[in-house]
């Protein structure tokens, strides 16, 4: 459970992290980087084929085709970093500290079944879907807003790894074609806002007409 806690821990931190960052490079390379721990979280958890498949599915569609595919917009629409966040990034780290311990005294009156996994499994799911939500109502860049709707199913994601044994394999690979698909769809927004607007602040999109 040791290297569990310590997964889970860092998949927190770098929430965190991304939380206070303004440039969009490093916030892909961090949200990589906390996709690559969670590839790992399954394997911790319920080792057997079915993790393996789900890990490895989760490895090639977060840490390595969104990433991708991030970095190819970043440059085609030519930002770098986001600079007028709707909140600052001194509050945002505040709340998002506030929004964690939220997150602990929820689960701890939560009555969930003890399966021997790790205590900090549901605190620290409802950690990053906190996280996740609120560095997306406080970007105005579609990019990090779409890293934000990402690292919130992240925290779906390890919520979901108390009922692994259960789910059939098929329905969360489905699940992860869906969150591709609508990566996808968003990033031709993005592509079409900056296109209109040479910009991808999601303001602008009060200014579109029929």
């Amino acid at each position: 459970m040791l290297w569990l806690d310590l997964a889970l821990i860092s998949i927190v931190f770098l929430g965190i992290v991304i939380l206070g960052n303004n440039r969009l490079r490093t916030t892909i390379q961090l949200f990589a980087l906390q996709s690559f721990i969670l590839s790992l979280v399954p394997l911790m958890v319920h080792p057997g084929v079915h993790a393996m498949i789900l890990s490895v599915g989760t490895f090639i569609l977060k840490v390595v085709i969104m990433p991708t595919l991030f970095f190819w917009a970043i440059r085609h629409v030519s930002i770098r970093r986001e600079a007028q966040p709707l909140i600052s990034y001194g509050k945002t780290l505040l709340l998002g500290g506030f929004l964690i311990g939220v997150a602990f005294l929820i689960s701890s009156r939560l009555d969930l079944p003890d399966k021997g996994i790790s205590n900090l499994l549901v605190p620290c799911a409802f950690s990053v879907i906190m996280i996740g939500f609120l560095l997306l109502v406080s970007r105005f860049k579609a990019i990090t807003q779409i890293i934000g709707y990402l690292v919130m199913e992240n925290g779906i994601f390890l919520f979901a790894q108390l009922l692994l044994e259960k789910t059939p394999l098929l329905v969360e690979m489905g699940i992860l074609l869906d969150i591709f698909v609508g990566v996808l769809v968003m990033g031709i927004v993005v592509n079409h806002i900056s296109q209109e607007f040479d910009s991808a602040s999601t303001v602008n999109l009060i200014n579109l007409r029929g």
